[in-house]
């Protein structure tokens, strides 16, 4: 098979990708006390660069200390980390490779024992499962805070040397607990108004992913890439559908979206039974915006499966648990070595030669075996 499309570069508006290929932003819990990036986390981030793979997109990064989500969680916050964030943005970019930003509020799933205060959200409503902390419904004030936050930590992410940003609006954080029917329950101009449903909703519902794109692309500028993660639909029947995100993303995408990132846990499987089963959420989106560059990820392991993405007509394929596993992943796909990626982690040992960060190692046994 051929797969010399995977590491075609791919020239776009404002930026030239090296090759198809994207290191999806994954969290490590590996960050210093004071949310710089550790030196171990650098180690990791430059060895997949090394490798090869095109962009590097950083695990969640806090614009504010009261959206932290995860323990040891890295933030862009504060100028005192510009520091630890252009060190990270010159190793990667120095290694051949464009480097990305996320930039990421937990929102309900905020932690108090990190953030000193109970969580912020659209509504003082737990997530969909129930396993958040009860949050304290956003004040305007909170509202228009956030989102300067969002602003400043990108204009930091600029002035450090990333190469663009990824604004997290995925996986039930923030920017999507604002538009979620289960997280915002508002019914002023940021959640919907009861009286006026369809259209208005939508508009309000959306608001808050608009002022903060409106904001961000205000600190950077026209020319500095921006890139949208953006979970497609909701496992629920009463929660957003595919066809929502779509209508989301028409309002969103003339305020500033270079790049729209899916996130999916499995490329081609949906969650919902409204959509046919020879099509998937990333396909769908593409469809609906084909001027768009398009990230697609979920469970991509070999290249096989990464150009059957490419082959979808989505434009770039993400890489996540298996560049965990792999740290040659593109070195053993363009010397034939195929059959030699590594799937699993049978050592210690072999653990250490990954550069995996330490306080990674509980998290990988999820996805790993490790001895």
């Amino acid at each position: 098979m051929d797969f010399s499309k995977l590491f075609e570069p791919a020239k776009l508006t404002k930026i030239t990708m090296p090759n198809r290929l994207v290191m999806a932003p994954m969290t490590t819990f590996s960050g210093e006390l004071n949310g710089s990036f550790s030196a171990q986390e650098i180690t990791y981030l430059a060895q997949r660069a090394e490798d090869g793979i095109g962009t590097i997109i950083t695990p969640a990064c806090y614009c504010h200390q009261n959206g932290q989500a995860f323990e040891r969680q890295i933030g862009c916050d504060k100028d005192s980390l510009l520091d630890s964030l252009s060190k990270t943005a010159e190793t990667i970019n120095n290694h051949g490779s464009v480097s990305f930003l996320q930039i990421h509020h937990g929102g309900n799933a905020s932690k108090e024992i990190y953030t000193q205060q109970k969580p912020l959200a659209p509504s003082a409503c737990k997530n969909r499962t129930g396993t958040s902390e009860l949050p304290k419904a956003m004040t305007e004030d909170d509202i228009l805070l956030v989102i300067e936050s969002f602003a400043k930590a990108a204009q930091r992410a600029k002035k450090a040397g990333f190469t663009g940003i990824e604004l997290h609006g995925a996986n039930t954080y923030l920017l999507q607990q604002f538009f979620s029917p289960f997280t915002n329950k508002r019914n002023d101009k940021w959640g919907g108004n009861v009286v006026l449903p369809g259209r208005n909703l939508l508009e309000n519902r959306s608001r808050f992913a608009r002022e903060v794109l409106k904001a961000v692309r205000a600190e950077v500028g026209e020319s500095y890439p921006i890139a949208y993660r953006i979970s497609p639909e909701e496992a629920d029947p009463l929660g957003y559908s595919v066809s929502d995100t779509i209508d989301l993303l028409k309002i969103l995408i003339p305020y500033g979206i270079d790049i729209i990132h899916v996130s999916s846990w499995d490329f081609h499987k949906n969650l919902r039974n409204d959509i046919s089963a020879k099509t998937n959420p990333t396909y769908m989106i593409k469809n609906a915006f084909p001027y768009m560059p398009v990230i697609g990820v979920g469970g991509i392991m070999k290249p096989q499966q990464a150009i059957e993405v490419l082959e979808q007509g989505i434009e770039f394929v993400a890489l996540g648990k298996i560049l965990m596993l792999e740290k040659d992943w593109v070195k053993k796909v363009q010397n034939g070595d195929i059959d030699l990626i590594r799937t699993k982690i049978n050592s210690e040992e072999e653990r250490q030669t990954l550069d995996i960060p330490d306080r990674m190692k509980e998290y990988s046994k999820k996805f790993l075996l490790i001895e």
